[in-house]
């Protein structure tokens, strides 16, 4: 007779259903969009966001600045989030056993890399957007989510989550995969130093 509290010991959540979840963090009448994974016991074990970073410090910024270095993020059992406040679950968009999600997650995180390293430049937002307008050139946060969520093969997924919330507008930059190769980037025009200051 095997003893269940031993394998549930060395072998923790087996059998047990795994999530990908569509997360939101409201930003007054919009929001950043991210993706949490989820484990057997219902704790998030990782995230994966798309954040502005300081072209001089490389430090992350909560208010992104235009121009920023636009990165994804993937973050790990244990290390916690990268963005504070108020979280807002918008829908599963998979579930499955721990070896299915985990290899779905996987190719979240190879695609957030791939997005750090094209070096794109932030945008956050777009007044056009406001009346409208697919925003222009906005590259963003929301950018990172929708082409993780394409390179996992979940974007129909996280669409119709949307679409069922009525949340499709919220995000802006949605839509925008980053990484298909006729995608036309926003580039940040350059900073001159002064020069002439007294």
């Amino acid at each position: 007779m095997t003893d269940r509290r031993a394998a549930e010991i060395l072998y923790p959540n087996q059998g047990k259903v795994w999530r990908i979840e569509l997360k939101s963090h409201p930003i007054l009448h919009r929001g950043h969009a991210f993706l949490a994974l989820v484990d057997g016991n219902d704790r998030i074990v990782g995230e994966l966001h798309g954040l502005s970073h300081s072209k001089h410090t490389g430090k992350p910024m909560m208010a992104g600045m235009d121009g920023a270095d636009l990165r994804g993020v993937a973050t790990g059992p244990g290390e916690g989030s990268p963005i504070v406040g108020n979280k807002v679950l918008l829908g599963e968009l998979r579930a499955g056993s721990k070896e299915e999600i985990e290899r779905i997650w996987a190719k979240g995180i190879a695609a957030a890399s791939a997005i750090t390293e094209s070096k794109f430049d932030y945008k956050a937002h777009d007044p056009s957007y406001e009346l409208g307008t697919d925003g222009g050139q906005i590259q963003n946060s929301n950018s990172v989510a929708y082409t993780v969520t394409k390179a996992m093969g979940l974007a129909a997924d996280a669409d119709r989550v949307l679409q069922g919330q009525n949340e499709g507008r919220r995000f802006s930059g949605w839509n925008r995969d980053l990484l298909d190769p006729k995608y036309k980037r926003y580039v940040a025009p350059p900073v001159f130093p002064v020069q002439d200051a007294p």
